[in-house]
């Protein structure tokens, strides 16, 4: 009662003197006979617009019935025991004032949640009843439903017209259409905004981000405003109150996470960015994956936050759509499978966007490594799709990661090569003994004679060259096989060709040895039988 009085003078110093000043200390208050209500059961959203409303309504009520003397009144040594729920009613009405049990004013003594919930009706019995003392305000309600701002000159609400003072969903008419005229004005102004900072062309780059990320922070500007000029100025209340803040905040909020999402995307694409990460690369991708799954948890942050704000049921949300999120894993389990191949890609490392491999009998350079498949342009130029699950369970090989590349190759040498000119295998061995290119160190370069073939003599040169390039590769193979050349021909020897040695032999006709059965008989005895047996 003794705050509703201060109240009562700031009201009435603010209405003969509208200014910021005098405005604040009626707010302030205002805002410390809210802080005398339990509001814990009301959405931290509507806190202010629901308090104002209660404040309101139980002030014209304690002003219409009799309130017992204040020695009456019990306080707080009445009710020790302060783990003990304790409650007090104003005697013939259902206005309790109890003590919290829990939250962040628990063991203060506040009217309670259910008086707050009910204080509209309790006004509604005694609104036409006259008054126990002498006021200068009448009727708080009255004057709420017609109090505004500073910046709205009073003469300009005086002389509105009856219409525009009637009560549309508790708030009058002229307010209504105040407040959609600011929402208006400010949807305008975000809209142009837009259309002036958006980028030309939608890419990849740090800066294109911050120009699509000016959007919504200049929403979030516009909305914080647009609640001042509607909560403090024009000074809604009632259901249109309601309304008008539960649709601001979830558009706050909504603002609020698209910039976030944004921002998250500017610090992913200034990393990658830097020259040791190509735009391409499985690197590059990943972290725009990782960028991907932080925003999506701080934009369901955001939302979870803005729920709570909004008295929804939160915990109800997240149940369902962790059921929800089931059902769709198990429906996109291809997708989720490609994925998961992706990060093994990513912790493995096999090849990077560049690289030449071979995959499945496809020779390629890997063109672009993305979070569902993998693309690989063949040598004849056409590009492969794999999907990562696949790519991540099968060989690779990796021709870019090798640190040095084999030089074998098999000579074939004609038979008719002497033993004199073995010093041949000597002369190509010290030769790449001596090459620069020739790697010696790792492994000796070999040069042996390893077999005979059907129509040559097989000698190996094995050797490494120490080169990642296949084009250097190829350079130093064509020096290299040109000298081995010269070297054949110097020692006299020559390469041999594909061939094939035919022998002919005169065979007799088969009338010269036909005989009879007895003189052939006769001839296989001499054969087999002693000379003396013969003889004899």
């Amino acid at each position: 009662m003794t705050l509703t009085d201060a109240l009562e003078e700031a009201f009435l110093a603010y209405r003969a003197n509208p200014d910021p000043a005098t405005q604040a200390a009626t707010l302030r208050l205002r805002d410390k006979l809210i802080r005398l209500l339990d509001m814990s059961q009301v959405p931290p959203a509507s806190r202010q617009d629901v308090g104002g409303d209660a404040m309101v309504f139980l002030v014209d009520f304690l002003r219409r019935v009799d309130v017992p003397a204040f020695e009456a009144i019990p306080d707080a040594k009445a009710f020790p025991d302060a783990t003990q729920p304790a409650s007090w009613s104003i005697p013939g009405t259902e206005i309790t004032i109890a003590r919290v049990m829990e939250g962040a004013r628990k063991g203060e003594f506040l009217f309670s949640s259910e008086t707050v919930a009910h204080a509209g009706e309790f006004h509604a019995l005694v609104k036409n009843l006259p008054l126990k003392r002498a006021v200068q305000v009448a009727s708080w309600r009255e004057a709420q439903l017609q109090s505004h701002g500073w910046m709205i000159p009073p003469d300009l609400v005086t002389g509105l017209p009856d219409g525009l003072k009637r009560q549309v969903l508790d708030t009058p008419a002229w307010k209504v259409l105040g407040t959609a005229l600011i929402l208006l004005f400010a949807g305008v102004i975000v809209a142009l905004w837009h259309r002036v900072t958006r980028p030309r062309a939608v890419d990849h780059k740090p800066f294109s981000y911050v120009r699509r990320l000016l959007t919504p922070l200049a929403l979030v500007v516009a909305i914080l405003g647009a609640k001042y000029v509607i909560a403090d100025q024009i000074n809604v209340i009632g259901t249109f109150a309601k309304l008008v803040e539960f649709g601001t905040t979830i558009a706050l909020y909504g603002a609020a996470g698209w910039a976030l999402w944004l921002a998250t995307f500017i610090a992913i694409e200034w990393m990658i960015a830097s020259p040791a990460i190509p735009d391409q690369s499985l690197d590059a991708n990943l972290l725009r994956l990782l960028g991907r799954v932080v925003g999506i948890f701080a934009v369901a942050t955001v939302v979870v936050y803005g729920g709570q704000q909004l008295g929804l049921p939160v915990l109800g949300v997240l149940a369902g759509l962790g059921v929800g999120g089931l059902a769709v894993a198990l429906a996109a389990q291809s997708s989720v499978e490609n994925l998961i191949g992706g990060l093994n890609l990513y912790a493995d490392r096999p090849i990077r966007v560049g690289d030449f491999c071979a995959y499945g009998g496809i020779d390629g350079h890997v063109e672009h490594i993305g979070l569902r498949s993998t693309r690989i342009r063949g040598l004849d130029r056409t590009v492969t799709s794999v999907p990562n699950s696949e790519l991540a369970k099968a060989r690779i090989t990796n021709f870019t990661s090798r640190d040095q590349m084999l030089f074998r190759h098999v000579l074939d040498l004609r038979y008719e090569t002497t033993t004199e000119q073995r010093s041949l295998v000597m002369s190509i061995r010290d030769f790449l003994m001596s090459h620069p290119k020739v790697r010696s160190d790792v492994a000796v370069p070999r040069v042996h004679v390893i077999g005979f073939g059907d129509w040559s003599i097989k000698v190996e040169v094995y050797a490494y060259v120490d080169t990642k390039e296949l084009p250097q590769f190829l350079a130093i193979q064509e020096e290299v096989m040109l000298r081995i050349m010269s070297l054949v021909d110097k020692s006299g020897a020559g390469f041999a060709f594909p061939s094939q040695t035919t022998y002919i032999a005169r065979d007799t006709t088969a009338s010269q040895h036909r005989q009879s059965p007895a003189a052939a008989l006769e001839r296989r005895s001499a054969q087999s039988l002693p000379s003396s047996e013969w003889k004899r």
